[in-house]
């Protein structure tokens, strides 16, 4: 069973494609800038490099979602970050569906390994209560708390929040 998570929204969209052009233009600015042979390849490799890091995210991020297996594992698949669980390390009981603007103690407010971009908030984040947690967010409403054994919780985006609780509740069982 796979709980889907929300894709990106226009805004995010934009930003990511804001970043990738701006990408190109550094790309132009090397060829038309006189420069030495091994500092143009140099640059010209780093910036490739970025650049296919966020394609590759971009793509990943369509494709998001939460499964279980029949082997109980449960199967986060976020770009970058994607983890494997044993269904007993998630704390199914707490989980909800939140809005972070109504609830602001689970907002994240320092990211301390990932991507933050405006409509889109993927990585390790402190929240403002302190807690840390892995967060793949797009907009501020439908966002699913899952906490973890692991000493940290899950925020999520969610396509569709009812279904998703629907699933969770037949995979406590």
């Amino acid at each position: 069973m796979n709980i889907e998570l929300a894709g990106l929204t226009a805004n995010g969209l934009a930003n990511f494609i804001g970043v990738m052009m701006g990408l190109l233009l550094l790309t132009l600015l090397l060829k038309l800038k006189k420069m030495p042979s091994m500092a143009v390849y140099a640059s010209l490799g780093i910036i490739i490099a970025v650049f296919g890091l966020f394609s590759i995210t971009l793509y990943q991020t369509q494709h998001a979602g939460l499964s279980v297996e029949k082997s109980h594992q449960v199967t986060l698949t976020i770009p970058l970050y994607g983890q494997v669980f044993q269904q007993d390390e998630l704390v199914w009981q707490q989980a909800r569906v939140i809005n972070l603007i109504e609830v602001p103690q689970y907002m994240p407010t320092r990211r301390t390994n990932g991507l933050g971009l405006s409509g889109y908030s993927l990585g390790w984040f402190t929240l403002q209560n302190g807690d840390k947690a892995l967060v793949s967010v797009t907009t501020n409403e439908n966002v699913l708390l899952l906490p973890t054994e692991k000493g940290y919780s899950l925020l999520l985006s969610l396509e569709n929040p009812q279904a998703a609780i629907t699933k969770m509740t037949a995979w406590q069982d």
